[in-house]
């Protein structure tokens, strides 16, 4: 146990040492402004809200390929090749999110505090969920009666991308169950040895397989639990929390060059299989976008790829004021960045395919979509953090004070 405390979080060990040279030696004006200088100018640890921002930005390009066409034409091509590595790219996406939450979240406790931290998921989906509606309207032509909307907002279904808040509130939910079993284990081992036999009976098991003729190739793991394998991405986070990795350009390095192999792999084997793809009886649908078993977050291929942007990044930090702060502005809009980029995908995507009707001049010009699409939604998304943090901090005042007046008046 003293090995693993060792290892602690750096930034709580910084706090500790600086409590202890308070208690040793006597109170005074140096000392004082020494304490304050050090609390001013602890590094902020910037790579987490990077990745978020990060992630955030994959989301809207992940989309790019979905309405630009590319998975509804044949790729024959070698020009597609740079397309997929892209697309393979930003499709960790939803994985660097789950991660980021693993992270974030393991030392959480199971209280009455705690869960009130749903209030703010659930009011920004509604939120969201509104422009979200009208533009679905606007395109649809879709109605809305109050049980549709009432029906809507239960299944998550009026903010066309609030799946993830679906996952997520089911996941936030379990969160101080899932720490208390991380947590609980006594050492790194036992940690690491949680950590791989969730992944390898998830994520592994899924997507893992013996030979190499589709129609007759097998699973090699058990996969009835599969379906957990957001779990995995969790624990990956949680344990990277516990243990951050050492900052050594050859740690760097060997990640970096990890991501490399994996992408090509990705890349390659979507490629080899895509133009291969004659199995639909209907030719109209041969040669088009095939990936036999990776196309899915829950993936091996697609883990690896995101734990090690995530290792390469989430130690990352910084003592300037100015980055910390637009860091944190960006970082806590990515929800609602996530969700409102459905409204400037309906609006923007029409007209960029009419102004390249080529799918590779699209591809071309990914960054046209994916620019305005990220930009606007931030910009709203800002916006609405900021109003709910304003009234947010407004009932804490008033409640504040509410509880004041009661004192006062009880004595």
């Amino acid at each position: 146990m003293g090995k693993n405390k060792s290892k602690k979080y750096k930034p709580e060990m910084s706090r500790n040492s600086v409590k202890n040279s308070e208690s040793s030696s006597p109170p005074d004006e140096s000392a004082a402004a020494a304490v304050q200088s050090n609390k001013l100018n602890k590094p902020y640890y910037a790579g987490i809200d990077i990745i978020k921002i990060l992630a955030a930005f994959f989301v809207v390009s992940i989309h790019f390929f979905l309405y630009s066409g590319v998975y509804y034409v044949p790729i024959q091509s070698k020009e597609y090749i740079a397309p997929i590595a892209m697309r393979w790219l930003v499709y960790t996406c939803v994985p660097l999110f789950m991660i980021a939450t693993g992270y974030l979240m393991k030392n959480k406790k199971f209280s009455g505090k705690y869960y009130l931290g749903l209030i703010k998921i659930i009011v920004i989906y509604i939120v969201v969920s509104i422009p979200c509606m009208m533009k679905d309207k606007e395109v649809f032509n879709k109605e809305f009666t109050p049980w549709t909307t009432l029906k809507g907002f239960l299944e998550f279904t009026n903010a066309q991308y609030s799946w993830y808040v679906n996952f997520y509130i089911a996941l936030f939910l379990l969160i101080p169950f899932l720490n208390l079993a991380f947590n609980g284990l006594e050492n790194k081992k036992q940690r690491l040895a949680l950590v791989i036999t969730i992944t390898t009976l998830t994520i592994v098991a899924r997507s893992l397989y013996i030979g190499f003729d589709r129609e007759t190739q097998s699973k090699l793991i058990p996969d009835y639990l599969n379906a957990l394998w957001p779990l995995a991405y969790y624990y990956v986070g949680a344990f990277i929390r516990e243990y951050p990795i050492k900052k050594k350009v050859t740690g760097k390095l060997i990640a970096f060059v990890i991501l490399v192999a994996d992408m090509i792999f990705l890349t390659m084997s979507t490629y080899n299989q895509t133009i291969n793809n004659t199995f639909d009886e209907n030719p109209d649908f041969h040669y088009r976008f095939l990936s036999y078993h990776f196309n899915d977050y829950g993936t091996y291929p697609v883990f690896i790829a995101a734990v090690c942007i995530f290792v390469l990044l989430c130690d990352i930090k910084t003592t300037n004021k100015v980055v910390k702060f637009i860091l944190r502005q960006l970082g806590n809009t990515t929800l609602a960045l996530y969700l409102l980029s459905y409204v400037f995908d309906r609006k923007i995507y029409p007209d960029f395919s009419e102004k390249y009707p080529d799918i590779l001049d699209r591809c071309k010009h990914c960054f046209e979509p994916i620019g305005y699409v990220f930009i606007h939604a931030l910009f709203w998304a800002l916006i609405i953090q900021n109003v709910y943090d304003i009234i947010l901090s407004i009932i804490k005042i008033a409640s504040s004070k509410i509880k004041k007046k009661r004192i006062e008046t009880a004595s």
